[in-house]
């Protein structure tokens, strides 16, 4: 079990979130009141979240981040997360939350094109 660490850096009038290790189901109450007590702070624009040395996070770590994001919705504020490493993009995706967690500066997803049925087939299938 690695423990985590959270620093928190001023970059103008935002701030800038930098959780270090992995965020699970011992760890994401400390993200939590790192993130509780940056949000109450008196006009933060922007809450930006680099998860560039995240090793590995869980759904604990998912349930930290959507009522934080909704909260700093509700002070007018935005909420991204930035540097997301392939292990937090796959659980945002397989829960379907890459889209609400997503990053806004990130350009959005091509439409994934249809391939036809023939094409799908595995290599020890029948052919038709």
């Amino acid at each position: 079990m690695m423990w985590l660490e959270v620093a928190v850096e001023a970059d103008g009038p935002n701030a800038v979130i930098r959780p270090c290790g992995e965020i699970d189901l011992t760890t994401a109450g400390i993200l939590w009141d790192t993130l509780d007590r940056v949000i109450q702070q008196v006009a933060i624009p922007k809450i930006e979240i680099n998860m560039c040395d995240v090793s590995f996070m869980d759904c604990a770590g998912v349930r930290t981040l959507i009522p934080i994001k909704q909260h700093a919705r509700e002070q007018g504020g935005t909420f991204v997360l930035t540097h997301i490493p392939p292990v937090v993009e796959r659980l945002l995706a397989a829960v379907g939350l890459d889209h609400e967690l997503e990053p806004c500066e990130r350009p959005p997803k091509p439409p994934l094109r249809s391939v036809p049925t023939e094409l799908l087939a595995w290599p020890w299938s029948t052919s038709r």
